[in-house]
C-alpha cells in the first residue's frame, strides 16, 4: 500500500524505542540512510521490496537481505494528475516480481522512454524510446474503468486487481496501470508502439511482435492459454480521442505468438472491467445483455440466448449502453456521481457456474415472461456452449426488488436485492432447480445516506452468511437461513459501515467512526473509535490501525490494546501490505521493524 505524504496528511510520530512495537518479540530491525527526503514509502505486495520516492527520484531496497538495489532520478516529475487534471508529461514505475524487474516509464505526450533494471543487482537490462503507451487515451481508459471499480481499501486501491496481477506486476500509478497490459503467462507487456500494438518481453525488452492494424485504447486484455490467444476489448470513441480510438467498441482476437488478428466482433453496452469471462471455447460478455462469443470464429452463438434477447436488444439499442440492463441490475449505473463518490462500494456482478459447467444466471423478465426487459426477475441455467436454456424460473423477485449482488456456494445460489424503504433481502435458491430454499428477513436501513449498499460475504468454513448493512451485521445459517445473530452498528461503535472483511480471528468491520472485530458467532471482540484512519492491517493475531495522530497495535484474540502511540510532528509511519514490516521515517533516515 502507498501513503502519499505530499497529498495527504503526514503520518507523524515521535521516535520511540523499538520495543514499543515488538518488545522482546522483534525479529529484526535496521536503519537506512536514503540520502534524500522521500514523499512516500511503498512496499511490494509480498513485502520483499521497499520503494522510497519523491517527485524527482527513487530508491529500491531488498529488505529481506538489507540491500540497496537502485537509486536513480526520474526524467520528469512523478505523477500524472494536478488537482484532478491529467498532465501529459510524467514518470512512473512498475515492479514485476515474477521476472525480478523494476521498470521506469517516462512519458511526454506520445513519446515514451522505458528502462528495465534487474532487481537482483540493479543493472540495466534494456531501454527503449520506440514505444508509445498512448498517453492521450489515458483519460478515456481511466474513466471507463472507474465505472466498474469497487473500492475496499482506505487508500482507494481497486479491489478489481487480481491476485496474480498483485503478486507479479505492481504499480501505484493508476494512469500507467490502465495503459500497460501485463501478461504473466508470456512474461511480457502489451502496449501501443509507434508502429502499432506491440508485445514486449519484460526481462529482455525484445519486441515479440508488432500488430500495425490494431488501433484503439485497450480497456481489458485477456489471455486464453489453450488456444494461445489474446483478446483485446477496446474502448469506444470519445470527442477527446477520436484519432486514436475505434468508433465502435470491439473485441479483437490475436494470435499470442505472432500478433496476427484472427477476428473482430462488436459488442453492445458500456465496457465494465472484469465482466468478460473465458469458459473453455466461449467468451461470455454481459455489458448490455448476455452475449456468447465463439472463440474460434468470433461470432455470437445462435440459439436460445441470442433469440431470447433480440427483443430486449432492439429496445435498449437506443440507450447506447448508458443504462445497460445488467449494469443497472448490478447497481453500477450512475457511478462517479457526487452521491456515490463518498464510499464507492458498487457491487459488480459475477458469472457463476454449477458443478456441470452450466451458467447460473439471474436476470429480468417482462410481465409476459419475455427475457431481458421489464421488472420481474428470474433464474436461469444455461449451457453456454450449446446456447441452450436448460431451466428457467420466472418471478423469483417482483418489480419492487432490484438485484444488487449474487453469489453461489455449495449448490446454493444467493441473491441480494434492494426494495422500497431502503430495505434489502437475500434469497437462496437451489442452484440446480431454481427452487427457493429460504428468504432472509427484510433488513431495514440497509444503505447509507448515499444509498449505496454493502455486499454480503460467505463464511465457507462455518457455513455462515454474513450480511453487512448500513446499521448492523446479520449472521445467518448459510444452508437453512435461520438468523444466528444481529449486531447493530450502535453496539459496534463504528458509525455507518463502509465495508468488512474476514481476518484470521473472524470479521473485521470498518465504519465511518471506528473499527470493530467480531468472531464468527457475532460476538464483539473489540471496538475502537478512529479518526482520520489512514491504513490498517490484520494478520495472524494482531490488528494494526494507523491514524493521522495515532498508531494502535491490538490483539486479534481478545481486542486488548497492546500498544498505543500518539503522533507528533517530526516523523511518519507506514507498513507493508503483508503487515510484516513497519517503517518510520525521520528526515532522510528510515527505520524498519520486521517480524
Amino acid at each position: 500500500m502507498l501513503i502519499n505524504i505530499k497529498n495527504t496528511a503526514i503520518l507523524c510520530f515521535t521516535l520511540l524505542s523499538l520495543s514499543f512495537i515488538y518488545g522482546q518479540n522483534s525479529n529484526s530491525t535496521f536503519e537506512i540512510e536514503l540520502g534524500f527526503a522521500p514523499e512516500f514509502i511503498d512496499f511490494s505486495p509480498n513485502g520483499k521490496y521497499m520503494i522510497a520516492v519523491n517527485e524527482n527520484q527513487y530508491m529500491v531496497w531488498d529488505i529481506e537481505v538489507n540491500k540497496q538495489i537502485l537509486k536513480e532520478k526520474f526524467k520528469f516529475k512523478m505523477g500524472r494528475f494536478v488537482k484532478g487534471i491529467s498532465v501529459p508529461t510524467g514518470s512512473g514505475y512498475f515492479l514485476f516480481g515474477k521476472e525480478n524487474v523494476f521498470m521506469t516509464i517516462d512519458y511526454q505526450h506520445n513519446q515514451t522512454e522505458i528502462k528495465a533494471f534487474d532487481l537482483k543487482d540493479g543493472s540495466l537490462l534494456w531501454e527503449s524510446d520506440q514505444l508509445d503507451i498512448g498517453v492521450s487515451v489515458a483519460e478515456t481508459v481511466i474513466n471507463a474503468h472507474a465505472s466498474g471499480i469497487v473500492t475496499n481499501e482506505i487508500n482507494g486501491v481497486s479491489s478489481r486487481r487480481s491476485a496474480t496481477r498483485a503478486k507479479n506486476a505492481f504499480t501505484q500509478d493508476r494512469f500507467l496501470e490502465r495503459l500497460v497490459n501485463y501478461i504473466p503467462e508470456k512474461k511480457a507487456i502489451a502496449l501501443n508502439g509507434k508502429n502499432g500494438l506491440q508485445l514486449v518481453g519484460v526481462r529482455k525488452g525484445n519486441t515479440i511482435w508488432t500488430q500495425a492494424d490494431f488501433k484503439g485504447g485497450i480497456g481489458e486484455l485477456l489471455f486464453e492459454s489453450k488456444s494461445d490467444r489474446m483478446l483485446a476489448i477496446t474502448i469506444p470513441a470519445t470527442d477527446g480521442a477520436l484519432d486514436l480510438l475505434t468508433t465502435t467498441p470491439e473485441i479483437i482476437a490475436m494470435d499470442a505468438q505472432t500478433g496476427k488478428i484472427l477476428w473482430k466482433v462488436n459488442y453492445d453496452g458500456d465496457f465494465v472491467p472484469g465482466n468478460a469471462t473465458i469458459i473453455d471455447n466461449t467468451l461470455v460478455l454481459q455489458y448490455l445483455q448476455l452475449s456468447l462469443i465463439d472463440l474460434e470464429t468470433g461470432t455470437e452463438r445462435s440459439g436460445d440466448v441470442k433469440e431470447g434477447l433480440n427483443a430486449a436488444r432492439n429496445v435498449t439499442q437506443g440507450l447506447k449502453g448508458i443504462m445497460a440492463i445488467d449494469k443497472a441490475m448490478g447497481g453500477s449505473f450512475g457511478a462517479g456521481s457526487e452521491t456515490t463518490s463518498k464510499y464507492n462500494r458498487l457491487i459488480s456482478r459475477k458469472l457463476h457456474f454449477n458443478e456441470n459447467g452450466k451458467l447460473c444466471y439471474f436476470t429480468m423478465f417482462n410481465k409476459k415472461g419475455a427475457w431481458g426487459t421489464g421488472g420481474v426477475k428470474g433464474y436461469m441455467i444455461i449451457d453456454i456452449h450449446q446456447d441452450k436454456i436448460e431451466n428457467q424460473v420466472y418471478g423469483v423477485l417482483g418489480q419492487q426488488w432490484t438485484e444488487i449482488q449474487d453469489e453461489m456456494f455449495d449448490g446454493i445460489f444467493y441473491v441480494k436485492a434492494r426494495g422500497n424503504f431502503n430495505r434489502t433481502i437475500i434469497k437462496a435458491l437451489n442452484a440446480q432447480t431454481g427452487d427457493e430454499i429460504f428468504e432472509t428477513e427484510k433488513a431495514k436501513n440497509s444503505a447509507d445516506i448515499s444509498k449505496q449498499f454493502n455486499p454480503f460475504i460467505i463464511d465457507t468454513i462455518n457455513n455462515q452468511l454474513i450480511d453487512v448493512v448500513s446499521k448492523g451485521i446479520y449472521v445467518f445459517d448459510a444452508k437453512a437461513g435461520n438468523k444466528i445473530s444481529y449486531t447493530s452498528t450502535k453496539d459496534l461503535g463504528v458509525g455507518t459501515v463502509k465495508y468488512s472483511e474476514f481476518y484470521p480471528q473472524g470479521l473485521l468491520v470498518v465504519g465511518t467512526k471506528g473499527v470493530a472485530m467480531m468472531d464468527y458467532k457475532g460476538n464483539i471482540n473489540g471496538s475502537f473509535a478512529t479518526k482520520n484512519l489512514k491504513k490498517y492491517s490484520a494478520v495472524e493475531d494482531e490488528l494494526w490501525l494507523l491514524e493521522k495522530n495515532r498508531f494502535l497495535r491490538i490483539s486479534g484474540n481478545n481486542g486488548a490494546v497492546i500498544e498505543e502511540t500518539k503522533i507528533g510532528k517530526s516523523n511518519f509511519i507506514t507498513f507493508s501490505p503483508t503487515g510484516r514490516t513497519l517503517a518510520k521515517l525521520k528526515g532522510t533516515k528510515v527505520e524498519l521493524f520486521r517480524r
